[in-house]
């Protein structure tokens, strides 16, 4: 399957962009717990990653303070990628093929952060600066689903995987020489499940039934 990729912005970014943001909605022994409950935290989010500057994160804050329904709208699109880049991987992960319209889906992202730069005359028209022109929040969302679609394109997408702690749901590129890993962390999701296992073994172990000593079995009418 061809992904199409639109000309978005592409500021320096690690591939696993995609995976850090897919995972700020974490689960802890299967209860959500989320890291982006509101827009100043999407933001903080977004500055601390780059994808938006200190100047920018504070003109979008005080933007969306005084609109709050556009605070909630912007903050439904953030968390809709995010629902559509861990449904792709789950798609993946069991079925080796993502949905063409979750596809489709994350392309129409990738169109929205579309921008364009422009040569602007400073003030006493003496120097000029070329200023990136476009919507700051759909960029960043698009820059985050870029790294996604990259990903695919590119690298290993048969290596994305889903936790198996069905507790913790954790999305991860699995770089293990023998590309068998099932679990985020083998010291936590991966011990809580040998514990598990161990656990199970042994209650089968104490509630099997058991034959008295010393008496045969009974034999069988024919």
């Amino acid at each position: 399957m061809t992904i199409k990729h639109e000309t978005i912005a592409e500021p320096d970014q690690e591939e696993t962009l995609f995976v850090a943001f897919a995972n700020t909605l974490e689960y802890t022994r299967g209860q959500p717990d989320e890291k982006l409950p509101d827009i100043d935290a999407l933001l903080d989010w977004l500055r601390e990653r780059g994808l938006i500057s200190g100047r920018a994160r504070a003109a979008e804050a005080s933007r969306l303070r005084r609109d709050r329904d556009e605070a909630g709208r912007r903050l439904e699109r953030f968390r809709h990628l995010r629902d559509l880049l861990q449904a792709i991987s789950h798609d993946l992960a069991e079925e080796g093929v993502p949905d063409p319209d979750r596809v489709t889906d994350l392309n129409h992202i990738l169109r929205h952060g579309l921008h364009y730069h422009q040569l602007r005359q400073q003030p006493g028209g003496t120097r000029y600066e070329v200023a990136q022109v476009g919507d700051r929040l759909d960029q960043a969302r698009a820059t985050i689903a870029s790294s996604f679609a990259h990903f695919l394109a590119e690298d290993a997408p048969d290596r994305l995987r889903i936790c198996a702690n069905q507790g913790c749901r954790y999305v991860f590129i699995d770089r293990s020489p023998t590309g068998r890993r099932r679990w985020c962390d083998m010291r936590t999701c991966g011990n809580q499940a040998k514990v598990a296992a161990h656990r199970a073994r042994a209650r089968a172990q104490t509630t099997a039934p058991r034959e008295a000593p010393g008496v045969p079995p009974a034999a069988t009418s024919v």
